[in-house]
């Protein structure tokens, strides 16, 4: 019996490692997610000015190739948060596969927790009934050994 709690407790411990190791995942990509909010924010920022520093021009004269530059300048902040934003929704997707697998492994560990209580409290009441059984014997044994020096066996 000892031996199969022994068996089932290192199960346990390597199904609770499992669980540590997805939190330590899931802890990973929400840290990439608030940097990956962090630059779309800035590069927001950069665009908004870029476009109100290119809108706000037009009381000077500006060169077509001058107009030409910002408005590649500002195309190209668009792309950079569109490929971010893609990437955020990427994130997003594993921080969501991963709470479902954090989710299954902490079920897992219970339940696991639970065979583990229950397969310890039916060896400590073997372990109980064995030494029950023992203390009967002995008395069982003085009893025996009183009544023939009694004589009366």
């Amino acid at each position: 019996m000892n031996q199969e709690v022994g068996r089932f407790k290192r199960v346990l411990r390597v199904r609770s490692v499992e669980r540590e190791v997805t939190q330590g995942e899931l802890a990973e990509h929400l840290q990439e997610e608030g940097t990956i909010l962090d630059r779309i924010n800035m590069l927001e920022a950069q665009r908004d000015s870029a476009v109100a520093n290119f809108c706000s021009g037009a009381s000077e004269t500006v060169s077509p190739q001058q107009l030409w530059f910002e408005r590649q300048s500002i195309d190209l902040m668009e792309r950079n948060l569109s490929f971010d934003r893609q990437e955020l929704d990427e994130c997003r997707f594993k921080i969501e596969e991963t709470k479902a697998e954090l989710l299954h492994r902490h079920q897992n560990v219970q339940i696991m927790e639970r065979y583990v209580g229950k397969l310890e409290e039916r060896a400590s009441k073997d372990i109980i009934s064995q030494e029950q059984k023992n203390l009967d014997d002995i008395t069982s044994m003085r009893y025996r050994r009183n009544m023939q020096r009694r004589g009366h066996i």
